[in-house]
C-alpha cells in the first residue's frame, strides 16, 4: 500500500523508530485481525483502548503503530505519533485515495443505504473491479478503512456515510471526495440529537457538497427535501422516483423511473427518459421501499454505462445484507429478520411490505423499541404512528417488546386491532416465553426493532 513517509506527510505525523517495511501490507484498528507487515492504528473508544493492544498487535506482526503523542508504549516500538488516531485515520484514508484513481460513489440517507450499496457494487461489476463499504462501517472508522481497501486496480468504489449526530458527515465527505453520491431519503432516525428532519436532510446534503463540477447526484425526486438536496449539488441533477399505477406526475422531469408490477417479487419497469426506454426488472426483493432502493442503484449504473441488459441480469443475484429482510425457515415457520435497526419509516415499510407477503398461516409481527427518537413526547407520538399503521396493516397477531413498544400495542388496539390479537412483553426473555406457546407451523413473523434490542435473539436455534 503506501510506504511509512507518505504515512508520515498525509497524517502530519511523526515517526518514533522507523518500521522495518518499505510499505505497510494492510491497516487495522482491531489487534485481532492484524496481519504481518500492517499498520495498527490505536484508537480510544468508549469503553476500550485501543494503546492497551500495542503490544499484542506488535507480536501478531503489526510493522508500526498509528498512536497518540500523549500515550506510553512498550519501548523500541515504531509508532506513528499524531495528536488524534481518528482524525488521522480519515487523513491516511483521503492519502491513499489520492493514490487510486477509481470513480467513486458515496451512499447517504436515513434508510436503504446497505441495500443500495450492495445493489449498485454488483452492477458495477462488469465495469472492473469494485470496492465497498465493509457491512456498514459507515462512520470515521469505518469509512476510511474501507477506502484503505482501494487498490490501483479497482475501477469504482461504493461506499456509505452515516451520521448519529451534526456535523459528522461533512468529515467523511472531504475524506472521500466521490465523483458520484445517492440520497436514499430522509426519515426521523435519530432525530434526537437533529431536531428535525430538515435538519437531517441538511445534513445528508454535505455529501453533494463535496461533489465536483462534472459529478452527478442521484435523487429522489419525491422527497420533501428534494429542494434542499438540488441547492447543495454543484453538479448534474439525475432525479428518480417510483410511481404508482394512475398516480399524478411530480412536477420534476424524472431521468428514471419505476412503476411497480409486483411488489411482492419486486418486479417492475423502469423508463429512462433520455434514451425513451423502458424495460421490465426483477429483483426478488419485496416491498415498494426495495424497488426505490434499486431504482437508485440502476439509476446510477446506467450513468456509468452499464446496460439494461446486465442490469436485469445481475440484480436478482446481488448479496444480501444479514437482518435485512432476510428470510429464514425454522420448523415450518418461516421468519423474516429485518432486526438490524428500526425507526418511523422503516417500520412502516416493513409493515406494509410484511401483510403483502404470502404465506399459508398466520402473520405474526413481533415489533420492538426504536431509539433516539428524541423528547419524550415526540418517542411516544412515532410510536404510536407505528401502532395506527399496525392496525390498518392488520397482522393476526402484533408482539410489542420493550418499553416504549407498549405505545405501540396500545396504539394498534385503540385503532381497532383487537385485544386478543396484541401481546405486550417487557423484555426479550417474556417475548421467547409468548412466541414459544404462540408460533405454530406455516405461520409468517416479522422481527423488526431498533439494533440495541437485539430481536434477532428470538430466532429458534435449530433450522
Amino acid at each position: 500500500m503506501f510506504t511509512p513517509q507518505e504515512a508520515a506527510r498525509w497524517t502530519g505525523g511523526i515517526w518514533e523508530h522507523q518500521p522495518a517495511v518499505e510499505t505497510f501490507s494492510a491497516v487495522t484498528h482491531d489487534s485481532r485481525t492484524v496481519t504481518p507487515g500492517c499498520l495498527y492504528v490505536a484508537i480510544r473508544g468508549e469503553t476500550h483502548d485501543g494503546h492497551l493492544f500495542a503490544a499484542a498487535a506488535r507480536t501478531a506482526g503489526a510493522a508500526a503503530i498509528l498512536a497518540a503523542a500523549d500515550t506510553a508504549l512498550p519501548p523500541g516500538m515504531p509508532a506513528l505519533r499524531v495528536p488524534d488516531t481518528r482524525a488521522a485515520l480519515l487523513a491516511l484514508a483521503a492519502g491513499w485515495r489520492t493514490q487510486c484513481g477509481a470513480f467513486l460513489f458515496g451512499i447517504t440517507g436515513s434508510v436503504g443505504k446497505t441495500t443500495v450499496k450492495d445493489l449498485l457494487a454488483c452492477l458495477l461489476e462488469p465495469l472492473g473491479p469494485v470496492a465497498k463499504t465493509a457491512g456498514n462501517w459507515n462512520n470515521d472508522i469505518g469509512l476510511p478503512r474501507s477506502l484503505l481497501t482501494l487498490t490501483p486496480e479497482t475501477a469504482h468504489g461504493v461506499f456509505e456515510c452515516g451520521t448519529n449526530h451534526p456535523g459528522e458527515i461533512r468529515p467523511l465527505a472531504e475524506t472521500l471526495r466521490p465523483q458520484a453520491a445517492l440520497i436514499t431519503g430522509v426519515a426521523p432516525c435519530h432525530i434526537g440529537h437533529f431536531g428535525s428532519e430538515r435538519a437531517i436532510a441538511e445534513e445528508k446534503a454535505e455529501l453533494l457538497r463535496a461533489l465536483p463540477a462534472d459529478g452527478f447526484a442521484v435523487l429522489p425526486a419525491a422527497s420533501p427535501f428534494y429542494p434542499v438536496f438540488c441547492a447543495a449539488a454543484p453538479c448534474r441533477i439525475v432525479p428518480v422516483a417510483v410511481r404508482a399505477p394512475g398516480e399524478p406526475a411530480l412536477e420534476v422531469p424524472l431521468a428514471f423511473s419505476a412503476e411497480i408490477t409486483d411488489a411482492a417479487t419486486g418486479a417492475f419497469t423502469v423508463h429512462e427518459a433520455e434514451t425513451d426506454r423502458t424495460w421490465p426488472v426483477v429483483t426478488g426483493l419485496s416491498g415498494v421501499h426495495m424497488v426505490h432502493d434499486a431504482l437508485l442503484a440502476i439509476a446510477a449504473a446506467r450513468m456509468r454505462g452499464v446496460s439494461p441488459e446486465s442490469i436485469c441480469a445481475r440484480i436478482a443475484a446481488a448479496p444480501r445484507a444479514a437482518m435485512r429482510w432476510e428470510r429464514i425457515e425454522r420448523q415450518s415457520v418461516v421468519w423474516i429478520n429485518d432486526a438490524y435497526n428500526a425507526n418511523p419509516a422503516s417500520m412502516a415499510a416493513a409493515l406494509e411490505t410484511f401483510a403483502q407477503t404470502p404465506c399459508t398461516g398466520r402473520r405474526i409481527a413481533v415489533l420492538g423499541d426504536m431509539g433516539e427518537l428524541g423528547a419524550p413526547a415526540m418517542e411516544e407520538a412515532l410510536h404510536r404512528g407505528v401502532g395506527l399503521l399496525a392496525a390498518k396493516t392488520k397482522p393476526d397477531i402484533l408482539v410489542c417488546v420493550g418499553e416504549r413498544a407498549a405505545w405501540i400495542g396500545s396504539q394498534a388496539r385503540f385503532a381497532g386491532l383487537s385485544a386478543g390479537a396484541v401481546r405486550l412483553c417487557p423484555d426479550l426473555e417474556a417475548a421467547q416465553k409468548t412466541l414459544a406457546g404462540l408460533i405454530r407451523p406455516g405461520d409468517l413473523v416479522l422481527l423488526k426493532a431498533s439494533r440495541f434490542m437485539k430481536l434477532e435473539r428470538l430466532l429458534p436455534d435449530n433450522p
